[in-house]
């Protein structure tokens, strides 16, 4: 079965290419020398379009065709096979009857010979439109690989375009060599290839059972041969042709609306369908009005030309290997030069009427060349970076790759940083698909970020010696085999700090074909060794603040521990020393004395271990507010604002970490800045809360800088802690003052899954 599939693949590679490259060149031939010269129809009978403009009586444009010699039109038209002209050679006189203005009229026209008019109008038409599809279906047929389904679809999808294209751009309107026969059958052959190719471009919706695809192919070759016999209507194809196309594009709906991952592969396709279209429209509108030269009447279509490459490479990208390069940059090329076309045609039209350029072919060509010359210096650049980010989905060209990730890592704060950075920036760009990274520590194997893999492809602790021994070895997909540990994984490359192995990156499938050329691996070991410097730098920033979150937890706990005993202990028992039968009668003095002494290790108490917050960070801060107002005598006003929606309780941490915060800032408000106004503003969110401490003091001292380094370095460990415990529970902190000024302090923290 297999070698019988491998003949059929050989006959097709082999043969059907040059089949149908001799179908263009036969009708090819024909539309230029097979076909009558001197006048055009169209499928009506109506004279469109006279070339030879022989003596009166002759014909007009606008005549309506009865007959021809002895041919008349209605049987023309019922036999495809039959022509006009059959037997006549140039010179000779041929009676026609036509119908001008609801009259018969009898002519004797002068069968024309060649002539240069209509050849010139001719080879400026849609006929070479073919060949480009010929081509994109040899390059399917020559230079894609694997030979599947989809590669067949897309060779047979091409070459009918390209033979209908053929036998349809003018010839068949003569039904020159049975030309109009070879329309119809090739148009109908399309409907079912069309559909097909579409239902698996860019990625197939799901296995068609093969029963109905024989059946369906069965019912098309049936139609196909029931045409070449004439025994389906003359118009029939039409039919076919609506249903071809409007299917094709209603699936290619489908694949954007069901699968996300085909927008990438059509979003070329459809910007050159747009430019080509735009271009197309804008060259016909002043090519109808006679603003360009006839010459140039074949310029719209410049970006058709472009759908059939663009289909093969929407369809093919991944498989382009090391092509894939000068195809983007071709295509970039060939996208701005179409763009450039939209901007000039309408601009040399408007700079040739306002000067009256005279010498009208050598003035547009001066004209286009500067424009094109500047448009290629100063917008190219510009233009292929957004074609490369836009359309091709390169959100950043390797060649920039080392230079903007140096630059990235030195901000990426954390390990969800990095990692955003390789995943969302660093390996689309370098087209990778499949990526393991691995962290190594005392011989534990931890997965921090993977993309397109599943757990059970990842390696285990087991596995460090055979990734070791694979580090730097490219695995070609040609030589692994499934029997290999990790058949996915196609480059191996250790993450080293000195001779200290850290961890590992995996790659795998990569786009177009999972080749990484030799030439690369410098720039991902550059990457690798980027990347391990700051995985240790992140790791050991995050155990340093985890060492000093749990000291502050840890201090925390102690101050509650203290809070206890001087509450349970020391307090009970001065109580007890009052109360006591043999308690000696005490002085008035000492009993006051006494109860200062009882009122001052409440305090320390209550700043040990604020009670308020076990009914919620609202209670705690207002409570705040009524202790300052109390202990300082009413000399200072400190005023609680706030707001709680629901019940307001958030993770123990994060209450007593604001509670601090707060604490701290009315504190050095009432010590440091003299404020004789303190204005706790709070606005408790179910997952946001926002606070702000405002005063009327004296502000900071313009000495003293509000950065964090600083701080420390003037030894204000007061305002350090309140940055320090801001960051343990991740909320950001701004400190506004100005000398002689008020001060404010703004918190915000909001709710995070990890925390």
């Amino acid at each position: 079965m297999n070698t019988r599939k491998s003949s059929l693949w050989l006959v097709i590679e082999q043969v059907i290419p040059w089949f149908v490259l001799a179908i263009l060149l036969f009708y090819t031939y024909a539309k230029f020398f097979g076909h009558p010269y001197g006048f055009r129809w169209d499928s009506s009978g109506i004279i469109v379009y006279v070339f030879d403009k022989q003596p009166e009586p002759t014909l007009k444009e606008g005549d309506k065709i009865i007959q021809i010699g002895p041919l008349r039109w209605d049987e023309f038209r019922a036999d495809l096979r039959k022509t006009f002209f059959e037997g006549y050679k140039p010179g000779n006189d041929v009676p026609l009857v036509i119908e001008r203005d609801g009259q018969t009229l009898d002519i004797s026209w002068r069968f024309s010979d060649f002539n240069r008019d209509e050849f010139f109008d001719q080879f400026f038409s849609e006929w070479g439109m073919a060949y480009f599809f010929w081509l994109a279906g040899t390059l399917t047929i020559l230079f894609i690989r694997p030979k599947d389904d989809r590669w067949l679809l897309m060779a047979l999808f091409n070459f009918l375009t390209a033979i209908w294209l053929s036998a349809g751009s003018g010839v068949s309107a003569f039904h020159v060599w049975n030309s109009a026969l070879v329309l119809r059958m090739a148009v109908i052959l399309c409907v079912p290839v069309y559909l097909h190719f579409h239902w698996v471009f860019p990625q197939p919706f799901g296995k068609i059972p093969l029963f109905s695809l024989v059946s369906i192919y069965a019912i098309t070759l049936a139609l196909v041969v029931a045409q070449w016999f004439q025994i389906l209507p003359s118009n029939f194809y039409l039919l076919g042709f609506m249903v071809a196309l409007g299917g094709s594009f209603i699936l290619l709906l489908i694949h954007i609306l069901r699968q996300p991952l085909a927008r990438g592969d059509l979003r070329l396709l459809f910007v050159a369908a747009l430019l080509a279209m735009i271009l197309a429209v804008i060259w016909e509108i002043f090519h109808s009005f006679n603003k360009i030269p006839a010459w140039l009447g074949s310029g719209g279509l410049l970006g058709l030309s472009l759908l059939p490459l663009a289909y093969l490479y929407s369809a093919f990208r991944r498989r382009l290997g090391g092509l894939e390069l000068r195809v983007n940059r071709f295509f970039s090329i060939y996208l701005f030069v179409m763009l450039l076309g939209i901007i000039e045609v309408p601009l040399i039209v408007l700079l040739e009427q306002a000067f009256q350029i005279s010498g009208e072919v050598a003035a547009i060509s001066l004209i286009s060349a500067v424009l094109t010359a500047a448009g290629f210096i100063w917008g190219y650049p510009v233009f292929e970076d957004f074609v490369e980010r836009r359309i091709l989905g390169i959100p950043l060209p390797s060649k920039r790759v080392l230079e903007t990730y140096s630059t990235r890592i030195t901000t990426s704060t954390s390990l969800s940083d990095l990692v955003h950075v390789l995943q969302e920036e660093i390996l689309p760009s370098l087209l990778i698909r499949q990526f393991a990274f691995l962290q190594l520590d005392q011989g534990s194997l931890t997965v921090l970020s993977t993309t397109g893999l599943n757990e059970e492809q990842m390696p285990k602790e087991q596995d460090v010696p055979y990734l070791t021994t694979q580090s730097g070895v490219y695995r070609s997909p040609d030589l692994v085999n499934r029997d290999y540990p990790f058949p996915w994984a196609r480059l191996i490359l250790p993450l080293k700090l000195g001779d200290q192995l850290i961890g590992f990156w995996l790659f795998g499938r990569r786009d177009p074909d999972d080749i990484y050329s030799q030439v690369e691996m410098p720039i991902l070991s550059s990457l690798a060794n980027l990347t391990a410097i700051a995985l240790s730098n992140i790791l050991q920033t995050e155990r340093l603040k985890s060492m000093y979150e749990t000291n502050i937890n840890r201090y925390e706990q102690e101050k509650l521990r203290l809070a206890h005993d001087l509450h349970d202990s020391i307090l009970n028992e001065l109580a007890a020393l009052l109360t006591s039968p043999d308690a000696p009668a005490f002085s008035p003095k000492f009993q006051q004395a006494f109860d200062e002494l009882t009122e001052r290790l409440r305090e320390i108490i209550n700043d040990l271990r604020p009670p308020m917050l076990a009914y919620g960070l609202k209670f705690a801060l207002e409570d705040i507010a009524d202790k300052l107002m109390e202990r300082s005598q009413d000399s200072a006003e400190i005023v609680a604002d706030v707001q709680a929606e629901g019940e307001g309780r958030y993770p123990a941490v994060v209450e007593n970490n604001l509670y601090r915060i707060v604490q701290e800032a009315c504190e050095n408000a009432l010590r440091h800045a003299q404020a004789k106004r303190i204005t706790i503003f709070g606005r408790l969110h179910q997952k946001e809360i926002d606070i702000k401490v405002e005063d009327d003091g004296i502000g900071l001292n313009s000495e003293i800088s509000l950065k964090l380094s600083d701080i420390l370095a003037k030894r204000h460990f007061g305002l350090a802690g309140m940055y320090e415990r801001a960051s343990l529970i991740g909320a950001d902190i701004s400190i506004y003052s100005e000398p002689n000024q008020r001060t404010k302090i703004q918190v915000n923290w909001k709710f995070k899954e990890t925390t």
